[in-house]
């Protein structure tokens, strides 16, 4: 789109050059005025001059418009070697699927026995599998701005038509500078993508930074400059922005500004966190205008496979010293509640000793490597908010191994009420000279002394 504007406004100047070359060559006499020469031979130029320059963009934009073309072919062609391997994968797990790659039953997917080998050679191979986890962490590890990883695992991988690597490092450049106190990069950004904003109704960024930008002046006892500032590019943005402007222009009666000088009402544009939030603007924004999810597609699958695996007991495991704080704060609080039982009700103080076991409960867990994925270490945050699994039929999982305890592994009461499967302590004894210790409690037991637990 942008190369057809700038081919159109280049077309017209082309042919106004023209007509007035028409017109001069019409009016006047060729043989009597030299000076009408030397203006048609500047004209000639002038318009040959446009159009190899008109011809050189018209090629710089076929190479871009092939190369996304290209790029969406690729992709295209991955999605369709996804869905061929995960049907060739579905039918041999059902055992449909034999004889070289041929269906059995299904006719759909019996066609020549060569394509079906190299579709079932993907499938074991899991190359096609491998190439959309590269091209999903190099998507995540561009947004957290890692961009020589992510250049690297691109260029290792093949992966490059699979990942948007321009829209990253042109956003990095207004990521940096946000972090340097600088809001140039981002305008300068905004006026590349002007129309493509105005599309998608993000015209507020703009607006945001020239406000930052004279904060930045006032900061700095520019007066003028901000004023000047203000005049310049205020006038457009005071219908959607007029209290943020009637307060940035307050602040001028403030001047020179000092830490603590400013009331709360002006206060909040001169704070750090201002730049915090700008950025977290941008990003949002360039997500929107590119089509992207506000969350990486890494981010997305490992939140649906977290949501299929939550349960009502999963915590965020955290290290033991903290935890004991934590135990010991909310013990204290809830012993408080408890022992002012006229003033708070029942159910608050059930609340609060419940979360007290709780924490209890994930301390005692948490003296041992946790093998369950919501609960390890940097992976509850992204399930913090998800809701638990919908789960018919319950299994039960030894906190001390992480096993399932069933006929094969049956669970066995400790003299203390504890419950672990037989598994967990049969390595318990190899590693305590034939003794069971309890993790839990430290409490030390004979083999002898477990029961069988039955569960109905």
């Amino acid at each position: 789109r942008n190369t057809q504007k700038i081919v159109a406004k280049e077309i017209t100047d082309v042919v106004s050059e023209v007509k007035k070359l028409s017109k001069t060559a019409k009016e006047g006499d060729k043989s009597s005025d030299l000076s009408e020469l030397i203006n048609a031979t500047k004209s000639m130029k002038f318009i040959v001059k446009k159009l190899r320059g008109l011809k050189r963009k018209m090629e710089d934009g076929q190479k871009t418009a092939l190369k996304y073309v290209n790029r969406c072919k690729a992709r295209i062609e991955h999605l369709k070697q996804v869905s061929k391997c995960a049907r060739v994968r579905n039918l041999a797990e059902s055992g449909k699927f034999s004889n070289g790659g041929r269906a059995k039953t299904d006719s759909s997917c019996s066609k020549s026995a060569s394509s079906s080998d190299s579709v079932l050679l993907l499938a074991k191979d899991n190359k096609v599998t491998v190439k959309s986890l590269d091209a999903m962490i190099v998507g995540h590890l561009m947004r957290e701005g890692c961009m020589k990883s992510a250049a690297k695992i691109t260029r290792d991988a093949k992966i490059t038509d699979l990942v948007d690597s321009e829209v990253f490092q042109s956003a990095q450049k207004v990521i940096y500078g946000f972090r340097n106190r600088d809001c140039k990069p981002a305008l300068s950004w905004c006026g590349a993508n002007r129309s493509r904003l105005r599309r998608s109704r993000c015209i507020n960024l703009e607006t945001e930074l020239r406000v930052q930008q004279f904060i930045e002046m006032l900061k700095e006892n520019k007066a003028k400059d901000a004023l000047q500032h203000a005049r310049k590019h205020f006038k457009s943005s005071l219908d959607s922005h007029l209290k943020t402007i009637l307060h940035a222009m307050g602040a001028i009666a403030f001047l020179p500004i000092s830490k603590g000088s400013l009331p709360k009402r002006y206060g909040y544009l001169f704070e750090e966190a201002k730049w915090s939030n700008l950025e977290q603007m941008f990003r949002s924004v360039l997500f929107k205008i590119n089509g992207l999810s506000p969350q990486s597609t890494l981010s997305l699958r490992l939140q649906a496979g977290l949501e299929a695996l939550k349960t009502p007991h999963c915590v965020d495991v955290k290290s033991e010293r903290e935890m004991k704080v934590d135990v010991s704060a909310m013990a204290a609080a809830a012993t408080m509640d408890s022992m002012s039982s006229l003033y708070s009700t029942t159910t608050r103080c059930n609340t609060d000793h419940l979360k007290v076991a709780a924490v209890q409960t994930a301390l005692a867990s948490g003296l041992r490597s946790s093998e369950c994925p919501v609960c390890a270490k940097g992976m509850y945050k992204l399930a913090e908010n998800l809701s638990t699994s919908h789960r018919t039929q319950s299994c039960i999982v030894c906190r001390m191994c992480g096993e399932v305890m069933d006929e094969n592994n049956p669970p066995l009461a400790l003299p203390n009420g504890n419950v672990y499967s037989h598994k967990a302590l049969t390595r318990n004894i190899k590693q305590n000279n034939g003794k069971i210790l309890d993790p839990s409690t430290g409490e030390i037991f004979s083999f002898s002394d477990t029961k069988p637990v039955f569960i109905l």
